[in-house]
């Protein structure tokens, strides 16, 4: 049964707001709906934050050609959810997320088949995945409408290198929906995982070295150096450490006005706010994107979100404590939000003009190092075309993260 228009608002602004709290979307990344009728839905607007939303800014859309009533934007990705109260009339809401483990097993491009009895009623016996189309246009429109039809038991759709949606009869169906596919991904991830390696036995730290023993050298370090978070204050840079030492660094001199002996990670920082604009810094240290960084000198976007927010390509650098390492790392930042560090530092450095894109980054970079993972456990997924890539990636810079401010 449809919702009322007053009660399918609230229910989107809860919604929002929960798939925060849970992890499950974060910034202005997803969007949600509800049916408030045979011919209409509501839906979140284009680029404003869940936070912040409420019920007058949800945005009533029709659902036969996705026009819309009033001034504010419906999300740019309404068809996708238009062709679900379309096509499956007894759904009630839809939820599109970028959730994590989702994203790495849509993005190896391999519908979930086998599904275990307890996701049966949610999924049937397959989760498709929908072939990849650039967000908001009609290619990947239609290849989510395409998986929709070939697959009405499902309740939930992977959409490859893109995220996943989900519909359900009601707000809380479509909650546990959206939250069973996460442990369901999880154990395909795991069990991957166990058969690539022909073991009955998971551990993280485990993946994690037979990740980097099949595509590079080495293994997980012990320790690594803390290369420090920091930002920029006019003139001057404040840098933190771990250890809870802060220091106050003049940017051209990369001095500080104490006379005090700096940590030789300054300079890293010194030399990227001397060569960009951004005003924050920050050292990744999660343990996937230090297992990437350990065993590649690259990252080609296997995920569309990546390119738009880190980088078409990202490079890496090695310190080692350096003048010309903080060179190093500066040069490779030209162009890009991110970059590996190899040597002491391992992880990869983040860079923003706001927190806000700081955090954006930090998130991202930790989805693509597990996609890139999960990947290799899988033995199937593509990186995106550069020229996907590179149009992401401009649309990116110049329109959205633009409206997100």
């Amino acid at each position: 049964m449809a919702y009322s228009i007053q009660e399918a608002k609230e229910l989107v602004v809860e919604a929002g707001k929960k798939l925060l709290e849970t992890g499950l979307i974060a910034r202005t990344w997803g969007n949600v709906s509800a049916r408030i009728s045979d011919t209409q839905f509501v839906i979140t607007p284009s680029g404003r934050a869940y936070e912040t939303l409420t019920p007058d800014d949800i945005v009533v859309v029709n659902i036969a050609d996705c026009s819309y009533e009033g001034d504010i934007k419906p999300s740019s990705e309404k068809g996708v959810h238009a062709d679900a109260y379309r096509l499956r009339p007894e759904e009630n809401f839809v939820i599109h997320t970028h959730q994590i483990k989702a994203s790495v097993v849509g993005a190896a491009g391999k519908n979930i088949e086998a599904i275990p009895e307890k996701y049966a009623a949610l999924f049937g016996d397959c989760v498709p995945v929908a072939d990849y189309g650039m967000p908001s246009t009609s290619k990947l429109r239609n290849a989510v409408a395409k998986a929709y039809e070939d697959y009405p038991k499902s309740k939930a759709i992977l959409m490859k290198q893109h995220g996943a949606v989900v519909t359900g009869r009601s707000f809380e169906e479509a909650f546990e929906v959206v939250s069973e596919l996460e442990n369901l991904c999880e154990e395909k991830i795991q069990q991957a995982y166990k058969m690539y390696e022909g073991t009955a036995y998971y551990s993280r730290t485990a993946m994690l070295n037979s990740y980097i023993k099949a595509v590079g050298n080495g293994k997980m370090p012990k320790t690594i150096a803390d290369l420090g978070e920091s930002a920029r204050i006019g003139s001057k840079f404040e840098i933190y450490f771990k250890n809870g030492k802060t220091f106050t660094v003049d940017i051209k001199t990369g001095k500080s006005a104490t006379e005090e002996k700096l940590p030789a990670a300054v300079l890293v920082h010194s030399e990227i706010y001397k060569n960009s604009d951004v005003d924050y810094i920050k050292h990744l240290t999660a343990n996937e994107i230090i297992a990437v960084s350990i065993a590649q000198k690259s990252i080609a976007p296997r995920l569309d979100d990546f390119a738009q927010i880190a980088g078409t390509k990202i490079g890496s650098f090695k310190w080692d404590g350096s003048k010309a390492s903080g060179k190093a790392a500066a040069k490779a930042l030209k162009g890009n939000n991110a970059v590996l560090v190899s040597g002491a530092g391992a992880g990869a450095l983040c860079t923003g003009t706001k927190l806000g894109d700081l955090d954006a980054v930090e998130l991202i970079m930790s989805r693509e190092c597990q996609t890139i993972i999960g990947s290799t456990f899988f033995g199937s997924g593509d990186t995106l075309s550069p020229i996907d890539a590179n149009i992401m990636r401009i649309i990116y810079q110049t329109k959205y993260s633009k409206k997100a401010e």
